[in-house]
């Protein structure tokens, strides 16, 4: 079953063109790697189907409704999370009450004025069951600012389960980690494998072959090769244009 689609998605800024009638799936249960150099058009093309970049031509569709037209915000009601390359996390609130906000973002009932996301009572446990779900338990009273980096990724993570998505867009998850770091989000993101169709934008070779079922190549924003990591990693052209000796 396909739950993400992009058809023919094409963006300009000015005379550049960005993305050229990119056509994209990605298939519940499965981590679907995109990979470019860059420059090749990644950033431009998550933000189309996050919802914060309008194309110029084409469409996006989710669970088979067209949302090429909505906001961020009502696709993530509908199932479509993110977490980004540069955190959006509130580094003064507590990793409890970051997710707890996500949680209240994907109702329509308003907090209470009396009481902060992290201590309302409805938001809490599904929030704990969020940071549960990416090893963070034991560190939910903690204040975000004082976080590892590799922690502050999960709680990010933890944001955008907290949204009950049926697809998540994961933007460069791995940026800025040290080995270890890389290799305990591979690992929670293996353990999460199966339970929602995910996009993963990675530089990460290792990692992207590590996870990934399907493989989606961005070059001069045109997919030049998808198929399966075996397949592309013995692609000429793909070697030529982007992996190099990374394919080797």
């Amino acid at each position: 079953m396909t739950v993400l689609v992009a058809h023919g998605l094409s963006k300009s800024f000015g005379a550049l063109r960005v993305t050229r009638d990119v056509d994209l799936e990605v298939r519940a249960g499965e981590i679907h790697a995109l990979i470019g150099p860059n420059g090749a058009g990644k950033s431009t093309l998550v933000g189309q189907l996050a919802g914060t970049i309008a194309p110029d031509s084409g469409r996006v569709s989710l669970d088979g409704r067209d949302v090429t037209a909505l906001p961020p915000h009502r696709r993530a009601r509908l199932g479509l999370a993110r977490t980004f390359q540069v955190s959006a996390l509130i580094e003064g609130f507590t990793a409890l009450a970051n997710v707890a906000l996500a949680v209240q973002a994907g109702t329509r009932f308003p907090l209470s004025p009396f009481t902060g996301a992290g201590r309302d009572a409805a938001l809490n446990a599904p929030a704990r069951a969020a940071l549960a779900s990416v090893g963070l338990g034991p560190r939910a009273d903690v204040a975000v600012a004082t976080l590892a980096h590799g922690e502050r990724r999960a709680v990010e993570l933890a944001v955008a389960l907290a949204l009950a998505p049926r697809c998540l867009l994961l933007d460069e998850p791995l940026a800025g980690m040290g080995h270890d770091e890389a290799r305990q989000i591979v690992a929670l993101l293996r353990g999460l494998k199966g339970r929602f169709a995910m996009l993963l934008v990675e530089h990460d070779m290792e990692a992207v072959f590590a996870l990934a079922d399907r493989v989606s190549v961005l070059v001069q924003g045109r997919i030049v090769a998808s198929g399966p990591p075996e397949q592309i990693r013995g692609d000429r052209a793909v070697q030529a244009a982007y992996l190099g000796d990374e394919a080797c």
